[in-house]
């Protein structure tokens, strides 16, 4: 079974992964913070713009506790827990890959191991985050956003797309928990 899933995560990952050749500038910028900054700005000006100090902050900490917490738990207990090489290290994969390369042609590679993405686990989780505190409507979008973001991982080979999947889910999970969370602690506590 889990043959046939790494056998399609690979072929999926190829079907994807670098072409047409000249998406490299638009996929490595689009996996770059600086992309992300004008969201994050969009985000705090909107949370510090429609709510009350108080509420400001509460949201303010709670996308910094999803973000912060879909970063650490996926860099550091889930990659080095799986242990499964990202494709750009892969053996079986060297010479098939289309690799982003820098201005001296050294291929980009990222770390060793890659499941999951963190790309993936901190912008659905932001994304999660921001919907639940602004509610749906007109922000699902970044739903979308998180999506492209986490297809540039695929596109310049250094994720399969299980390792986005499941990035994903897991941002989207702990997202939910956090936000779950606080609602809980901040509910008013009636007497029996």
């Amino acid at each position: 079974m889990m043959q046939t899933l790494q056998a399609w995560d690979e072929a999926l990952l190829l079907a994807l992964n670098g072409s047409p050749e000249w998406m490299h500038v638009v996929a490595w910028f689009l996996t770059s913070k600086w992309a992300t900054l004008p969201i994050a700005f969009l985000l705090l000006r909107h949370l510090f713009s429609k709510h009350t100090r108080y509420r400001s902050w509460i949201g303010f900490g709670m996308l910094v506790l999803t973000v912060g917490g879909t970063d650490a738990i996926s860099s550091r207990l889930m990659k080095p827990g799986f242990e499964r090489l990202r494709p750009s290290h892969a053996p079986e994969l060297s010479g098939q890959l289309s690799l982003h390369k820098d201005h001296n042609g050294t291929p980009y590679r990222g770390g060793n191991f890659g499941m999951v993405s963190s790309h993936a686990a901190n912008t659905f989780g932001l994304a999660t985050m921001a919907i639940l505190l602004f509610g749906g409507g007109k922000w699902r979008w970044l739903w979308v956003w998180a999506g492209i973001v986490s297809w540039t991982r695929i596109y310049l080979g250094v994720h399969y797309p299980g390792d986005i999947l499941m990035g994903a889910l897991f941002g989207s999970g702990w997202a939910c928990a956090v936000y779950t969370t606080f609602i809980r602690i901040q509910r008013p506590r009636h007497p029996q």
